[in-house]
């Protein structure tokens, strides 16, 4: 049997063929257009190279790659954007450097990834660090939302209960709102899609966060301090390069409004009731 398979998913544009008969199995792999690499392995009998070779299958479709015909032509892969490039390495990079992703949430360590974080970037170039900042600020601005500063006074701001109704203090300071946008960034890209849409994702049963430590301060410097790294002589210069290529970016909010006023009070509860009574849960214990 042979069956072929590729992968053109964001900056992947890779095939992996695999053919198996009797206990030998071939497998072919490269880029897309050359001849790539071959390997064979010889099991002990048919059932073993059937079952491993399934099991290859299976990885590799889990890893992002689709099954072609046999004398189907490969497509041509679409080129990226610039834009397109930067957002794929941003996310590539908080994602890589969490070492915690499997581990239960309270084992999740904020100073422990933005340090990992650091270190990966710093194996790039100036250009790749400018890259990842400029992403950053522009990130910090989608989240630069009324939903996502009611979520942050669901979280951190002071309540009470009153005739079963949950009451809440409404207050924001500016500096506090960044370090909580840093906070969901760094939980990836899947979590910044899905809290953008509808913050009561967060009680969806699909993430676990510490919610007694809520903000990533850190992660506003890991550029900077990721270029510093091998640039003892220069602070500061990945921040002011951004700032004086992209002066549009704006992701305090000093210059810029919602648009609409967040709500507090007992407002919250009646608009997020789910959200709000199992925050609140969690905040009481």
């Amino acid at each position: 049997m042979k069956r072929n398979f590729i992968n053109q998913e964001e900056l992947s544009d890779k095939f992996w063929n695999i053919e198996y008969t009797g206990k030998v199995q071939k497998v072919s792999f490269g880029k897309t257009g050359t001849k790539g690499r071959e390997t064979e392995k010889e099991f002990a009998d048919e059932k073993d190279c059937i079952k491993e070779s399934e099991k290859l299958i299976a990885q590799k479709i889990k890893k992002g790659y689709t099954e072609i015909q046999e004398n189907d032509e490969i497509p041509q892969k679409a080129e990226l954007s610039d834009n397109e490039k930067a957002d794929i390495y941003f996310w590539e990079a908080i994602e890589k450097s969490n070492k915690f992703k499997k581990a239960h949430w309270s084992e999740y360590d904020i100073d422990e990834h933005i340090e990992n974080l650091t270190d990966h970037l710093s194996k790039f170039g100036k250009e790749r660090m400018i890259l990842f900042e400029k992403t950053l600020q522009e990130k910090l601005s989608e989240l630069y939302t009324a939903e996502i500063a009611e979520l942050s006074i669901i979280l951190e701001c002071d309540f009470k209960k009153e005739d079963g109704v949950y009451v809440f203090d409404d207050y924001l300071s500016d500096d506090g709102f960044i370090y909580f946008r840093c906070w969901l960034i760094l939980k990836g890209k899947e979590f910044f899609e899905d809290i953008k849409a509808d913050i009561q994702s967060f009680v969806g049963g699909k993430y676990s966060f510490n919610i007694g430590d809520c903000w990533a301060e850190g992660l506003l410097y890991v550029a900077d301090d990721a270029y510093a790294q091998n640039h003892d002589d220069e602070e500061a210069i990945i921040k002011d390069t951004v700032y004086e290529l992209y002066p549009e970016n704006d992701y305090d909010g000093m210059e810029r409004s919602m648009e609409r006023e967040p709500k507090g009070g007992a407002d919250l509860h009646k608009m997020y009731p789910k959200l709000v009574e199992e925050i609140a849960a969690l905040r009481t214990n």
